[in-house]
């Protein structure tokens, strides 16, 4: 019956989009604002970019010098549709880009290109989303509500972003809107296995100081039915020990100087309390049920300004972060001071900059006294000597207590052959050396473990972006080839009766990643279709011992194939998508063991309004619409259909 009503509500869903649709020219009436588009916009649709007013204060982000590379930035609309979810439902949402997840809501890592979750760097605000102690973070603990702008750079940029940004990067951002008065919202969502998000957010604006507050409050019980592949017959259960309860606070004050410089104030705090799902095989053993408890702060004093052609900007941060296991507490404070200055004349660019960090953990399993420090140089430099030829190279140097940093160069190329009558056409290419430092709970979990070395990466891809406009149609297209040859990749391994962190000599990840966007403006539709596909070979190829037989097979939890597609149709204030993403096949952790592939639709609807003057959005989305059975990791069961309905209130 549960499963029935599922089917007769997708039914509907899609049946009222065509209905309503149709009487979308009597809404009109009410709403007179949503046909007010001029004709050049109907014409040419495009996402929308978040631009701020006045005049650029700081210097230029660094994914300005990563001319050779593929960075996605997020649109207004899908961070606005996705605001009570959390990024790990975002990434997978919107991109090929693999998640490992342990269930619904629980924990879940990003591999990018075949790295571990380690290997991609996750910043708000230039601050670092990872726990020092395990050098990761948990991307289920990261609220799509704390920001409002991200781009996910794809590829090695420590020479950007720092440690760790061997696969990837993904960098959060705020900023203040500058909008005169009091704005904010509200938002209420509810769905399937009692989940519920509660969120609001005011703002403050006089023109010359804002201010921002906002809170949630998310929670579900997860008990949803599965089926059980360890027993005989594979029955039908109830899922025990996997809700959780999440709440957030956000706090920033921004300030405009006389000399037009600004000075911001950030404050983000995280409370997270889950029940930790168990494997299907303990589902029905209570007594190996555990729960887990986390508290992550981060906050920053930042500065920036211009004056002719030099910007500056700095920041001074804390983060801190807590969590407990049974009796167990891992802990760990984070200082650092950032500055960095950018010269601009004419075809150049130049930046240059510093950072410095102390951690002090609180971890029983480490000796007394543990600490570190770090310290990186960086300079950048971009050059633009023909109106199609754009080049950027870059350098990082710095170091680790108790550890080897090495020296990271980067070289970046873009060539812009055609651009004429609609068309454009540019090819790409990057050449880079990326590292990783070991993390706390490397080097000094259960002894200090000195012989370990930094994760170092060569980087090498090519690529070309196409896109092409003619009246109501539009076109964008990439592809981009890579190979990353990495030494000394960190695994734990078995030592007689405990596991111990070891070097593996060598791991080569070879790929291709490709995405096409095409949209359409007939009558008053506007429809927009988007598939992305990644392809991607990661193998061990030198082992510790010659003989291990994991040399040339994929490594655990790594698909060579996926993809996501989705079709977006929109007529005046009502909006349809559905959703479909492929999961090829996995190897578990033993090589011979294989997970099957699978495929998932969703399908949703929103319809944009007013009440009161004020704007209000009703959205639906129905998840895993064919009620799929599947496992991302192995015992671990994921949701089945189910459904989510969200109201949000601006004013």
């Amino acid at each position: 019956m549960y499963k029935r009503l599922h089917y007769i509500y997708a039914l509907a869903l899609f049946l009222s989009g065509a209905v309503l649709n149709k009487a979308a020219a009597q809404d009109s009436l009410l709403f007179p604002n949503i046909y007010s588009e001029s004709d050049t916009l109907k014409k040419f649709k495009l996402d929308s970019v978040l631009v701020s007013s006045g005049l650029h204060r700081g210097t230029m982000p660094n994914r300005g010098f990563a001319v050779g590379t593929n960075v996605i930035l997020a649109s207004v609309e899908s961070l606005s549709r996705m605001r009570s979810n959390s990024l790990a439902d975002y990434i997978r949402e919107q991109s090929s880009v693999y998640l490992k997840e342990y269930g619904r809501g629980m924990s879940a890592f990003i591999s990018v290109r075949g790295t571990s979750s380690s290997h991609t760097t996750i910043a708000w605000n230039g601050m670092s989303m990872a726990v020092p102690t395990l050098g990761q973070a948990d991307l289920s603990h990261i609220p799509v509500y704390f920001f409002d702008k991200m781009e996910l750079h794809v590829g090695g940029s420590s020479v950007l972003y720092g440690d760790g940004s061997i696969g990837g990067t993904i960098q959060m951002n705020t900023s203040a809107k500058w909008e005169r008065g009091l704005t904010g919202d509200l938002l209420l969502s509810a769905g399937s296995f009692s989940t519920l998000f509660t969120g609001a957010t005011i703002r403050y604006s006089n023109g010359r100081n804002e201010s921002r507050t906002s809170i949630f409050q998310s929670s579900a019980k997860n008990n949803y039915t599965f089926e059980n592949n360890t027993k005989v017959g594979r029955p039908t259960e109830r899922l025990n020990n996997s809700a959780y309860k999440n709440r957030g606070f956000l706090q920033e004050l921004h300030r405009k100087l006389k000399d037009s410089s600004l000075l911001s104030f950030n404050i983000w705090l995280l409370d997270f309390d889950r029940e930790i799902q168990p494997s299907v095989s303990l589902n029905d053993r209570p007594e190996s049920f555990a729960s887990i408890m986390d508290r992550n702060l981060r906050s920053s004093l930042s500065y920036s300004g211009s004056r002719s052609k030099i910007s500056y900007s700095g920041r001074l941060s804390f983060s801190h972060d807590y969590e407990r296991y049974k009796e167990d507490i891992i802990a760990a404070s984070r200082y650092m001071a950032y500055a960095d200055i950018q010269y601009f004349h004419k075809d150049v660019v130049f930046k240059a900059g510093a950072s410095a960090e102390y951690i002090d953990p609180d971890v029983d399993s480490y000796a007394q006294s543990t600490s570190e420090s770090r310290g990186y140089l960086f300079l950048l430099a971009k050059y633009n000597p023909y109106q199609n030829l754009v080049i950027s190279a870059g350098a990082r140097a710095g170091g680790v207590t108790n550890s080897k940093v090495p020296f990271m160069p980067s070289l970046d190329v873009r060539y812009t052959p055609v651009r004429h009558s609609g068309h454009t056409l540019s090819l790409r290419g990057s050449l880079s050396k990326n590292s990783k430092v070991p993390s706390l709970n490397d080097r000094y979990w259960g002894g200090v473990h000195s012989y370990l070395r930094s994760e170092i990466s060569f980087t090498q891809e090519g690529g070309a972006d196409y896109t092409w406009f003619s009246g109501t149609t539009s076109a964008a297209f990439f592809v981009t080839l890579y190979k990353s040859r990495v030494n000394d990749w960190i695994r734990w391994l078995p030592a007689g009766q405990v596991w111990r962190p070891q070097n593996i000599p060598q791991v080569l990840s070879r790929g291709a990643e490709s995405g096409l966007t095409v949209t359409q403006i007939l009558y008053e539709w506007s429809f927009k279709a988007t598939l992305c596909y990644s392809y991607t070979d990661v193998k061990m190829v030198e082992a510790l011992w010659r003989e291990d037989p994991s040399v040339g097979q994929q490594l655990a939890y790594q698909p060579r194939h996926s993809w996501r597609g989705s079709l977006n149709a929109e007529r005046g204030n009502w909006d349809s998508f559905v959703n479909v993403s492929y999961t090829g096949e996995r190897t578990t952790l033993d090589i011979y063991d294989t997970l099957a592939g699978y495929t998932l639709i969703d399908l949703g609807a929103s319809y944009r309004g007013k009440i009161l003057g004020k704007s209000v959005t009703v959205s639906t989305i129905i998840k895993n619409l064919l009620n799929v059975s599947y496992q991302n990791v192995k015992f671990y069961a994921m949701a089945p259909i189910n459904y989510q309905i969200t109201l949000r209130w601006e004013f």
